[in-house]
């Protein structure tokens, strides 16, 4: 973890006044180091928090660092089934915002590529885990998981344990114990 400098702090207590500001009946939380959480309320809003956290003067967060979901079965972060999580960074001022976006079973949140070409493969990887699909997306297709694999792993209701062989899959054979070394 990287040392929180006067400096850094005061730049995301700067960022965390203007999101107050920008969005007043909006809930905004801090994190343990002291950024800023921003949840927004729709998938228009969405759309719409990113061109302001993009152009406005003095946020200017320019780096989309990361895209990811969680499973909200057990209803910690409200009533929607899954909470889509944006990391946006800002070059110039060193520091992070998150935005949050609580979404129900079988609604689909805007692509991000016409923002950043980097959200391609980051909601792929969330469709792929979760299954929450992104409207537009240009090549919306699973990326880790094979094409004939069933479900989506990450969600709380898939068991760790499941198992899908595929018949035309190469066998695998998995030791118990490494052999002693001469004894192979």
């Amino acid at each position: 973890m990287s040392k929180l400098t006067p400096k850094i702090l005061a730049e995301q207590a700067r960022i965390h006044g203007l999101l107050v500001e920008i969005y007043p009946g909006n809930r905004i939380d801090l994190d343990a180091n002291a950024e800023a959480v921003l949840w927004v309320n729709s998938q228009k809003e969405l759309v719409s928090a990113i061109k302001t956290l993009r152009t406005e003067t003095g946020l200017q967060m320019d780096r989309l660092s990361d895209i990811t979901a969680y499973d909200n079965i057990d209803g910690n972060d409200g009533p929607k089934r899954f909470i889509m999580v944006y990391q946006l960074y800002s070059m110039r001022f060193n520091v992070r915002v998150r935005l949050k976006l609580g979404l129900a079973e079988n609604e689909s949140v805007p692509t991000l590529t016409s923002f950043w070409r980097a959200a391609n493969w980051l909601e792929r990887e969330v469709y792929d885990m979760f299954g929450v699909k992104f409207e537009d997306h240009p090549d919306l297709r699973r990326i880790q998981m094979d094409e004939r694999f069933v479900g989506h792993p990450l969600r709380k209701e898939y068991d760790i344990k499941d198992r899908q062989p595929f018949p035309d899959s190469l066998p695998v054979r998995i030791a118990t114990r490494a052999p002693a070394i001469g004894q192979e």
